[in-house]
């Protein structure tokens, strides 16, 4: 009898999930499955302070892993963060060039090899997301910077997915020093999908913010948050595929008058099968 129940209980799972497969947007999680991601972060500031003009130039190449620790009866799954290798070069306005590459220590600049080596390997988040991409639950990590950036891009609406289809994240965005002291900016996601075929979604996201803060300098923060791109979903598999978001934004004034600061990026992920 306990065997029969056990039978029916799988049974009826599998058919919720698939059930959900094909008549909302989710995300598919395993427990015991895991999730590998090639990021590749590039950016670059140009800041002009009276006559004087400054650059500044980062490449951030990573591998990180999403592991599903558990899945309640509810669908809230527990993902742990791992991140597995890294690189970051980082060139200064000075013309110096710093770097800290986890898979060639030795040619690392000593002081960045100490701080960042011991992160390699280490857990990073543990989160309680549900099917749709909301978190439940900061376990370990910064919860504000998960409202900011949900841990997979995307949030889902409870519907079928469709083309055509679009929907809004509502998030705050908190400013800590040096650019605040904790203050909220609202602000919100805009998400459209573009094409549906052979289950894979094209979606466009786009950023908007409702509030701004009146000085100039605080809005640095806020507009290197202001994502424009294109995010590539596995609808049955319930994954994210890939995404390419841009920034390329300048706040004129931000130091006095002829004062001018761009911000430019280029962030790409990709899953690692």
């Amino acid at each position: 009898m306990i065997r029969s129940l056990v039978i029916s209980i799988s049974v009826l799972t599998a058919l919720s999930s698939a059930a959900m497969a094909q008549d909302s947007w989710h995300f598919r999680w395993i427990k015991g499955a895991s999730l590998t991601y090639q990021i590749k972060h590039y950016t670059s500031v140009i800041e002009t302070i009276d006559t004087t003009t400054n650059s500044t130039d980062s490449k951030l190449d990573l591998i990180n892993r999403w592991h599903v620790q558990d899945v309640d009866a509810k669908g809230i799954a527990t993902l742990q963060l791992t991140l597995l290798a890294m690189r970051n070069e980082q060139k200064r306005a000075n013309g110096e060039v710093l770097l800290f590459d986890s898979r060639d220590l030795d040619k690392s600049t000593p002081e960045l090899r100490e701080q960042m080596k011991k992160y390699i390997g280490s857990t990073l988040a543990v989160l309680r997301v549900d099917a749709y991409g909301r978190v439940h639950e900061v376990k370990q990590g910064n919860a504000a910077s998960f409202d900011a950036e949900p841990p997979f891009l995307l949030v889902f609406p409870a519907a079928k997915p469709t083309a055509g289809q679009a929907w809004r994240r509502p998030f705050n965005l908190v400013l800590d020093p040096p650019y605040g002291t904790g203050e909220k900016y609202e602000a919100e996601q805009r998400i459209d999908c573009k094409k549906l075929e052979a289950g894979r979604a094209t979606l466009a996201i786009s950023t908007h913010f409702k509030t701004m803060p009146d000085n100039r300098r605080e809005r640095i923060p806020l507009m290197q948050k202001d994502v424009q791109g294109e995010i590539v979903f596995d609808v049955p598999g319930g994954r994210l595929l890939n995404a390419q978001l841009n920034i390329d934004q300048t706040v004129e004034n931000h130091q006095g008058k002829g004062s001018r600061y761009q911000f430019k990026s280029q962030y790409t992920r990709q899953l690692v099968e």
